[in-house]
């Protein structure tokens, strides 16, 4: 049963004119249609709305949109400068493509991103307003922070440094009912909790955002928690794109967004935004759709591939050679199931035929002992021979990112061998 601080949220919401509860009824019904009239629902709205491409022609059906031209986040950018800014809410992305971008938003807009997220927690028994513990960066502690936390039932743990333990200790003992936060931060205070034999009353779920986790990594949060562990993924500029459900599909769940995969790359169409024409545009992420049987949630459709960052796909041996980063990230998860043991990783690569590993902590067999078996895996599975450099702890370079590999060779080959 919820106590009164769910029920102060969504007032607090609903005084803020964040109608939730409304669209998140809508989203539940839309994705309870018929697959017909699903894109008969979605085509009547966009023949209302008409947005407009990139070249400023007004899209009136669903088949418009694969004949419109790519709208790339510079082009966005240009366009909002000389744009009025019609919302009530700003946003502003993180600036892992290059730079910053500002997300202005009107309420219904907010409203429906809320409601998209209120339905994806639903499947996990989870609601706006009940008590989240979010793992992120290091807390706010201005007034503004605190308030926007105690309206919104939140409480934030930064799970590193000399109050790690005493931090992730303090949280979970306020009993929240799901973990939400970047997948590294998770993983560092799932390890203080097996470490210290930290008690705790096991939430509903925990949502890993922002960042690629791998499977080992996943299965390792689910059994400290003791909770099922969903990967989120989403931007700022529509919130939540794509949501795991407990089948392990991440379905698109959006019903105002028509999200494609275009030469790997991941176009959004919002057909719902007044405040913006957004139609094809490039998010900066790589992935690939696939439809499923499975209508536990949202939409048939799921993401079987997501890459990150586009610019941070390959690993490069020499000028003309490279090789898939997931390669590496396979490597690593296998030997985390081999020894039965959970760190969490970035792979930066600024140097031909090298790649620096940071781990969050010290192999068990030692830092040697990772690098060979990297080395072999990766000469085994793509015939290259790479040097592996393994360090112990963050890199000071390192942001929160999706991608666990960063690419810093300014200008790879345009025409090169994938091996």
């Amino acid at each position: 049963m919820r106590g009164p601080r769910y029920y102060f949220t969504r007032l607090f919401y609903i005084i803020a004119g964040l109608r939730i509860t409304k669209w998140r009824k809508h989203i539940v019904e839309f994705w309870n249609l018929e697959r017909e009239e699903q894109v008969r629902a979605f085509d009547d709205f966009l023949l209302t709305h008409k947005p407009l491409n990139a070249d400023g022609v007004p899209i009136s059906a669903s088949g418009d949109v694969y004949t419109s031209p790519v709208l790339t986040k510079s082009a966005y950018r240009e366009s909002e400068l000389t744009a009025s800014a019609s919302g009530t809410f700003n946003r502003k992305t993180s600036g892992t493509t290059g730079e910053p971008t500002k997300i202005t938003l009107r309420r219904e807009e907010l409203s429906r991103m809320l409601g998209v997220r209120d339905y994806c927690f639903s499947h996990y028994g989870v609601s706006l307003g009940d008590r989240e513990a979010r793992f992120w960066a290091r807390a706010d502690g201005g007034v503004k922070s605190r308030l926007k936390n105690f309206f919104l039932n939140r409480k934030v743990c930064f799970p590193v440094g000399e109050d790690a333990c005493k931090s992730v200790a303090k949280i979970l003992s306020w009993k929240p009912d799901y973990l939400y936060g970047y997948a590294s931060l998770l993983l560092e205070a799932a390890v203080l909790v097996e470490k210290y034999n930290i008690k705790f009353t096991p939430p509903r779920c925990v949502v890993c955002t922002a960042e690629t986790i791998m499977p080992a990594q996943k299965e390792y949060l689910a059994m400290v928690f003791n909770a099922p562990v969903a990967e989120e993924y989403g931007a700022t500029e529509f919130d939540i794109l794509a949501f795991e459900c407990r089948n392990g599909h991440r379905h698109l769940v959006n019903p105002w967004l028509l999200v494609r995969d275009h030469h790997g790359t991941l176009l959004v169409t919002d057909i719902s935004r007044r405040s913006a024409n957004l139609v094809n545009y490039e998010i900066g992420d790589s992935g690939t759709i696939e439809v499923s049987e499975c209508a536990l949630l949202g939409s048939a459709e799921y993401l079987s591939v997501l890459e990150g960052r586009s610019i941070h796909r390959f690993v490069y041996v020499t000028p003309e050679t490279r090789f898939h980063s997931v390669d590496l990230a396979y490597a690593i998860n296998e030997y985390q199931r081999l020894e039965r043991e959970i760190f969490s990783f970035r792979l930066i690569q600024a140097e031909y035929g090298e790649v620096d590993i940071y781990v969050s902590a010290e192999p068990l067999a030692g830092c040697a002992a990772l690098k060979d078996y990297i080395e072999r895996k990766i000469c085994g599975r793509t015939g290259n021979n790479i040097v592996i450099n393994i360090y112990v702890g963050v890199n000071p370079e390192q942001q929160a990112e999706k991608s666990y590999f960063v690419q810093k060779i300014q200008q790879p080959a345009r025409e090169v061998a994938l091996t």
